[in-house]
């Protein structure tokens, strides 16, 4: 978190990315899951790891639930940051974990693997021998079980997006996959873990279970302006707090994203 940054009070969560918590009014309420949602390349995953990272900062025990990514490649996509991940906990969810080309230096674990720190990842790589199926259901009873060990005050799930596709994809009822998304986000809640649910963006009609059941939205929207890219962040709805609904510039530079909390394009669409 910049120098310049305000210290959120003790019942606010810092999302440790500069601007972002002066337009949360002071950082997130605690214990609560909020919906991250953008494109692709949007800057979600990075967001959730400046998120995971002000948690390490202030000795918190934080976990990523890695489903669109393996974690070792998203160790590689972060390289020129320069940040280290070894302390956070991760869940690999991705189900393509097997597929993925050998790394001398990065262990490849199967799909859904119990946690581990990404320090772990460092160690003599080794192929997956065998591949669990991706399920809210899988995942929920892996972090139950980790929450009886370890209690983790921040996680980042990233994304509902593609846990949603595989569950429906293995044929699971969809009701009942909404029940598991509700059944998951209501236990991190009731366990004190302040959430961050990345998502793509759905249609206007289309009400996810995780719109309904997450406390506030986090909207992260990228346009081609000609030559240049134009990038925009939003906080649509935050729940038991006044805040900024602006549309506000950030840029993703050396030290990750920065949000120009002082500077607004009006409210985003």
């Amino acid at each position: 978190m910049s120098a310049t940054e305000p210290i959120p009070p003790p019942n606010r969560v810092s999302t440790g990315v500069p601007g972002l918590d002066r337009i949360l009014r002071s950082g997130l309420i605690p214990g609560r899951p909020y919906l991250v949602t953008g494109a692709s390349g949007s800057g979600k995953t990075i967001l959730g790891l400046q998120f995971l990272l002000e948690g390490i900062r202030r000795e918190e025990a934080v976990l990523l639930v890695a489903v669109d990514e393996p974690p070792y490649e998203i160790m590689e996509n972060v390289n020129t940051f320069g940040w280290d991940l070894s302390r956070i906990h991760t869940l690999d969810a991705n189900p393509g974990t097997a597929g993925f080309r050998r790394l001398g230096d990065v262990q490849e674990i199967k799909s859904l693997h119990d946690v581990k720190s990404m320090q772990d990842l460092s160690e003599k790589a080794r192929r997956a021998q065998t591949s669990e199926e991706v399920s809210i259901q899988s995942i929920y009873l892996k972090l139950r079980k980790q929450m009886e060990t370890v209690h983790f005050q921040r996680v980042v799930i990233d994304s509902m997006t593609s846990i949603r596709h595989f569950a429906l994809r293995q044929g699971e009822d969809l009701q009942a996959e909404r029940t598991e998304i509700q059944s998951l986000l209501r236990f991190l809640s009731e366990q004190g873990a302040t959430t961050l649910v990345m998502a793509q963006p759905t249609e206007p009609d289309e009400l996810t279970p995780e719109e309904i059941l997450c406390r506030g939205s986090i909207v992260l929207t990228k346009e081609w302006t000609g030559h240049s890219t134009r990038r925009a962040v939003q906080v649509s709805r935050f729940r038991g707090s006044a805040h900024d609904a602006d549309a506000h510039p950030f840029t993703i530079g050396p030290d990750g994203i920065r949000v120009e909390a002082g500077a607004s394009t009006g409210t985003a669409r």
